[in-house]
């Protein structure tokens, strides 16, 4: 893809002091942040921390009880459906599809444009190529992922130029080493070479501390930490937070954090 657009509002979206509950139950409290043109950020947590809702927030699946939330300095609850599906893609962890479709309908689903060098391009970045004519029920898990994900990019078409939005939840889940590998590779790079960015719940501390510009830690629907891996994943913080016996070092390649759990 080519370099980045000078001409784009950076950062893209700004959440203030937005809260979401359920019943008389806080979800997500007060929490701020930002979401930069060509980054990529990694939500991270302990089960119920309230990720997913957050996620939803963002992307406009659920309207924040209080707080604003604007894309491109606009408020998200001002932009029309048609106009926020063509800058903003949802990969949710849990997508059923009953009727039997071959992959290649799957990825143009929902697309509101059909230029086969933009479906060549996603195909390529998503291996989804040896998977074109299955039909979707065949698919393992790990391949459906990578389906998911091929869709939510021909969603957004060509990034090159064009300030978008991806919202990924848990994409690295059901996928063997190499195709965590292969797809956060790739993420990483279309941030870098685009102003596309990315925003993905990980529950694998090490594989947000190598891929992500930024990263959020949530606790109890709060902010805990945000900031480089080096500024989130410390041990105390982390005990703290996971109540778990656990360890961090360097990687011996990169320098970045890693977490160990202790025995």
């Amino acid at each position: 893809m080519s370099e980045k657009t000078d001409n784009v509002p950076a950062p893209l979206l700004t959440a203030r002091n937005i809260s979401f509950t359920c019943g008389k139950r806080y979800l997500i409290r007060d929490i701020s942040l930002t979401l930069n043109c060509g980054e990529m950020t990694a939500i991270i947590g302990p089960n119920g921390a309230g990720k997913s809702t957050l996620l939803r927030l963002l992307s406009g699946y659920h309207a924040a009880d209080t707080g604003q939330i604007t894309i491109r300095n606009k408020p998200l609850q001002a932009w029309s459906a048609d106009a926020l599906a063509r800058i903003r893609a949802v990969m949710t962890q849990h997508t059923r599809i009953s009727v039997p479709y071959p992959v290649r309908d799957i990825i143009t689903l929902g697309c509101l444009s059909q230029k086969p060098h933009v479906l060549q391009n996603v195909i390529k970045l998503t291996a989804c190529e040896p998977l074109l004519a299955r039909c979707w029920h065949t698919l393992s898990g790990g391949e459906q992922q990578r389906v998911h994900l091929a869709r939510a990019l021909m969603q957004l078409g060509d990034t090159s130029h064009s300030a978008c939005l991806l919202f990924l939840d848990e994409p690295t889940a059901a996928l063997d080493l190499y195709h965590q590998q292969s797809l956060l590779r790739m993420l990483k790079q279309q941030t870098t070479n685009s102003p596309l960015a990315v925003c993905c719940i990980l529950h694998d501390l090490n594989l947000a501390s190598l891929y992500a510009d930024r990263i959020i830690l949530l606790h109890n629907g709060t902010i805990a930490a945000q900031g480089k891996a080096e500024e989130v994943l410390n041990t105390p913080l982390l005990t703290a937070v996971y109540q778990a016996a656990l360890v961090t070092d360097r990687h011996p390649v990169t320098g970045k954090p890693r977490v160990f759990l202790n025995p």
